[in-house]
C-alpha cells in the first residue's frame, strides 16, 4: 500500500466509524498534526487493519469515548478509498503537484466534499468522472 493510499484509507474508514464526511475528516486529521504523523509512521503503521487504525486515530484525536451516531445507509468509504488513488494520480500528474498536495486540494474542493458525501452518489461515478469535474471546478481542461 503506498503512503497516499494508507492516508486515503486512514481518512475514509475513520470518517465512516465517526459518521462524518471524509473532507472534514481530512481537515481534522491535517490541523491536529495526524496526517503528519501518518506519513513520518508509515513503515510501522501501514500492515496495521482497520479497526487498529481507527483506534489509533481515535486515541490520537482524544475521540476514543466520543458517540458517533449510527448511519442509516450503508457508507461508501470502502469505494471511495479504492476510487481517491486513481482520481488523484490524473489530477498530480495533471497539474504537476506532489501526492501531497493533490490530496490537500482535492479534500478542500467542492468537489471533494460532494465526493464525500454518500447522498451525492460521487461515489458511484468513475475515476474519469470525478477528475473532470475537479479540473472543470480549477478552470482547466482535464487531459
Amino acid at each position: 500500500m503506498s503512503k497516499l493510499s494508507f492516508e486515503i484509507f486512514c481518512i475514509e474508514n475513520y470518517a465512516d466509524k465517526k459518521n462524518r464526511e471524509s473532507c472534514q475528516v481530512y481537515r481534522q486529521f491535517k490541523d491536529e498534526g495526524l496526517l503528519d504523523l501518518l506519513r513520518s509512521d508509515y513503515e510501522d503503521l501501514h500492515g496495521m487493519g482497520m479497526e487498529y487504525m481507527v483506534s489509533f486515530c481515535e486515541d490520537y484525536l482524544g475521540e476514543k469515548n466520543l458517540e458517533h451516531n449510527a448511519k442509516d445507509t450503508p457508507s461508501h468509504a470502502a469505494v471511495r478509498t479504492i476510487l481517491l488513488p486513481n482520481i488523484l494520480e490524473m489530477i498530480y500528474k495533471r497539474f504537476g503537484w506532489d501526492e501531497e498536495t493533490a490530496l490537500d486540494k482535492f479534500y478542500t474542493s467542492a468537489t471533494g466534499e460532494n465526493f464525500s458525501n454518500d447522498e451525492t452518489g460521487l461515489y458511484g461515478q468513475s475515476a474519469l468522472y470525478i477528475y473532470g469535474l475537479f479540473c472543470e471546478e480549477m478552470n482547466v481542461e482535464p487531459m
